[in-house]
């Protein structure tokens, strides 16, 4: 994605002009990050895709540190953005739910990774590495897709069509885990269609197909059963 370039002048003034110009930037430090990797960019780098001089970059943000914060919260916003639909209706029975969670899982290989597989290679790999400060900056945006997936479990279990003593903040950690998994296999190595489906059924199917156990019997009991047969 090629960012807008924006001419030498005078710097914005309006608190508008103001947020414009600093979306600009992240916008294409973001880019500068994910083409060069965040070590071996430099402001510079950054400046001269907007062509802008150091002094404007240093009006908005401390440093390249201080902006990284800001292109993290831009690259997993455009996560959610992409992954999760606004118009996300309630499941009225177990196969809407697994319909939803599939299409959800089928969107993050198609609307992320394909799209921009700089990103999750980004965020999963090089940003996490950086510093323990960034790496709990990103475990607990994760922590978000997880707390839009819980409303539907909690829902399913509502409903009675998920297992009553689902453990739902547990059961969201877990997909987000696998999502996280997905991701990191396939930075490593490409997935083809057949692999992607298969992985994503089987990760809906620890949900959906995750039905109530039967009560456990004793020993007394299944001595009485086999008597009595």
């Amino acid at each position: 994605m090629q960012t807008p370039k924006r001419g030498r002048g005078r710097p914005p003034n309006t608190p508008a002009a103001i947020e414009r110009r600093r979306t600009e930037i992240i916008e294409a430090a973001y880019e500068v990050f994910a083409d060069k990797g965040y070590h071996a960019a430099g402001i510079a780098d950054i400046a001269a895709r907007l062509e802008i001089g150091h002094g404007t970059f240093y009006r908005y943000f401390d440093n390249k540190r201080d902006i990284l914060d800001h292109v993290v919260d831009y690259g997993v916003g455009r996560v959610l953005a992409l992954v999760v639909p606004d118009d996300l209706a309630e499941a009225t029975t177990r196969e809407e739910l697994r319909a939803q969670l599939t299409t959800l899982g089928t969107r993050i290989f198609t609307e992320v990774v394909d799209r921009d597989p700089r990103l999750p290679r980004m965020i999963l790999f090089e940003v996490t590495a950086i510093d323990a400060e960034l790496l709990q900056r990103v475990l607990g945006l994760l922590e978000t897709v997880g707390a839009l997936v819980s409303p539907l479990l909690l829902n399913g279990v509502r409903r009675g069509f998920l297992r009553a003593d689902l453990d739902v903040e547990a059961a969201a950690r877990a997909l987000t885990g696998c999502v996280i998994a997905g991701l990191f296999a396939l930075v490593r190595k490409s997935m083809t269609t057949t692999e992607r489906e298969r992985y994503i059924d089987t990760v809906v199917s620890m949900i959906c197909d995750n039905v109530e156990p039967k009560p456990a019997q004793s020993p007394r009991g299944r001595a009485k059963k086999s008597a009595s047969s």
